[in-house]
């Protein structure tokens, strides 16, 4: 059975990896307390060295869209935001089916 869920995809460049994946997982750990939340895969190109994406679950659009509000001023979330030097992509997904 499938359950629908939004899948938030970002594709993002950042300047200094291994800073960029310490700020990222400050960030996960104060995600994973907002209303709606599911899941985080943090996941790194391996062509490209400065390219990193964030898959991110939530049970909703609603929750997803209190979240981008939320993170602008969760002090866990400034230092990750700061590593990240270019957005590729930012957009949500409505989940259909999964195997």
């Amino acid at each position: 059975m499938t359950k629908n869920t939004v899948l938030e995809i970002a594709v993002c460049t950042v300047a200094d990896k291994p800073a960029a994946e310490e700020a990222r997982r400050a960030a996960m750990a104060a995600v994973r307390h907002y209303p709606g939340f599911v899941s985080w895969r943090a996941v790194n190109s391996m062509d490209q060295r400065d390219m990193i994406a964030d898959l991110v679950e939530w049970a909703d659009k609603a929750s997803a869209d209190a979240a981008a509000t939320k993170v602008q001023a969760d002090p866990a979330f400034a230092p990750y935001m700061a590593a990240i030097t270019g957005v590729t992509l930012m957009q949500h997904f409505e989940t259909r089916e999964a195997i």
